[in-house]
C-alpha cells in the first residue's frame, strides 16, 4: 500500500480524536487551558496535603509564580484552599468537583473518541483495531 492513501485515513482518525477533545473542551468552558495547566490539576488531584510551596518545588517554579497561578485557578473555581489547623500560614489546595473533572480530561477525550469508534465499526472491527494498536505499542 502507498502512504499518502494511508496518511489520508489516519490523518481522518486523527481529526475524530481531535474533535472529540474539542467537544469535551467546549463543554466544560476550558477551550484556554494548556497542557502545563492541565499538570498542575493532575498533580493536585494526585497528591494529599498540597501546598502551594510543594507544588512550586514540585514545577520547578518560584513560590509567587505558582501563587499566582492558584489565585487563577481559586478565581476559575478548579481549586479551594484550606488552612492548615495546626500552622495558619500554610493552606491546603484541593480540586473542586469542576477541577477534578478538567484533571480529567484525557480520560474523557479518549472516552468520547472511543465511543465514536464503537458506533461506527463492529465488534469484530473493534477486535482487530484492537490488537493493532496492541502490536503497534510494542513497537
Amino acid at each position: 500500500m502507498e502512504k499518502e492513501p494511508f496518511r489520508d485515513a489516519f490523518n481522518t482518525f486523527l481529526k475524530l480524536y481531535f474533535d472529540s477533545c474539542k467537544e469535551v473542551y467546549e463543554e466544560l468552558d476550558i477551550k484556554g487551558m494548556t497542557d502545563r495547566q492541565f499538570h498542575y490539576l493532575r498533580v493536585i488531584d494526585k497528591e494529599s496535603d498540597m501546598t502551594v510551596s510543594k507544588l512550586a518545588k514540585y514545577f520547578d517554579l518560584s513560590k509567587p509564580t505558582m501563587t499566582e497561578i492558584m489565585h487563577k485557578f481559586e478565581r476559575a473555581g478548579f481549586i479551594k484552599k484550606t488552612r492548615c489547623d495546626d500552622d495558619g500560614r500554610v493552606f491546603y489546595i484541593t480540586l473542586t468537583k469542576r477541577g477534578k473533572l478538567i484533571a480529567k480530561t484525557n480520560v474523557l477525550e479518549s472516552d468520547r473518541a472511543i465511543d465514536k469508534i464503537f458506533e461506527t465499526l463492529s465488534a469484530e472491527e473493534i477486535h482487530t483495531l484492537k490488537s493493532l494498536f496492541d502490536k503497534i505499542g510494542r513497537g
